[in-house]
């Protein structure tokens, strides 16, 4: 799995935070979907074709992905892209606050 390099010196802690709180939403819906899919964290990451430790840290939203590898989750899921980040971003609607 190819990981985004993460140099974060230069960004202001208000985007930190956002970038935090997305990929803390993102994990969440993804643990949900596949949870609701009966899947494990291995059967997933072997859909993804990464390694369970890589779902369990997106699933907690301490690892950012490509966007390959947010599609290979989509497809691994059932659902078009599109509708994995509406979702995402529908659960951090409800359920974060002070965005």
């Amino acid at each position: 799995m190819v990981l985004v390099p993460q140099n974060s010196a230069h960004l202001s802690e208000t985007t930190l935070r956002r970038q935090r709180l997305r990929r803390m939403s993102l994990g969440a819906v993804i643990r949900v979907l596949r949870r609701q899919k009966g899947l494990t964290q291995q059967q997933l990451a072997d859909a993804v074709e990464v390694s369970k430790r890589s779902v369990v840290r997106v699933e907690k939203g301490e690892q950012s992905i490509t966007m390959d590898t947010f599609g290979r989750y989509a497809d691994a899921l059932g659902m078009r892209p599109s509708d994995l980040l509406r979702q995402a971003e529908v659960w951090s609607e409800t359920n974060l606050s002070g965005d």
